[in-house]
């Protein structure tokens, strides 16, 4: 596959969405690169318990302190970013 692009945005969250929008008109070509896949539509996507208290979405992924023990950083990899949780 090859293409070429003028603007290269990592993440459709909050701050990707917003730059690619405000950059829609200037005539470049636009590719954002997103790690997540859709939110499927599902009773759990609506239900704040499952979300934040039992983490039905959350990444496995551990992260490292500076204290070194590993922790979830409570990240959520989907089309949106976080934002989609919010």
């Amino acid at each position: 596959m090859d293409q070429t692009a003028d603007i290269v945005i990592i993440g459709s969250g909050i701050g990707g969405a917003s730059l690619a929008y405000s950059l829609a008109d200037s005539g470049r070509r636009i590719v954002i690169l997103e790690r997540g896949e859709h939110l499927r539509d599902t009773p759990e996507a609506r239900d704040d318990k499952a979300i934040f208290l039992k983490g039905f979405y959350r990444s496995s992924e551990e992260w490292v302190g500076t204290d070194g023990e590993a922790f979830l950083p409570g990240n959520y990899y989907y089309v949106g970013g976080n934002s989609k949780f919010f």
